[in-house]
């Protein structure tokens, strides 16, 4: 199984950087606009976003932050 990486494009926007991932990458790369994550990591954050855009949605309509509530 690969390794999540934390890919960073430079300042200059001509290049990147290659890291290993840390599972705290998955929180503070969230809402980089610079920094993306692959692999497992990188699922496990675009799913952690996934239900709390339904939790959030959830509130909003049923006052309720549980996303599985109809």
């Amino acid at each position: 199984m690969a390794a999540s990486k934390k890919i960073t494009l430079s300042a200059d926007g001509n290049s990147a950087t290659v890291a290993d991932a840390s599972i705290t990458d998955v929180l503070t790369t969230v809402i980089s606009q610079d920094t993306v994550l692959t692999g497992t990591y990188g699922l496990v954050q675009k799913g952690l976003l996934f239900v709390g855009g339904m939790a959030v949605q959830n509130k909003r309509v049923n006052g309720s932050f549980n996303p599985l509530q109809a």
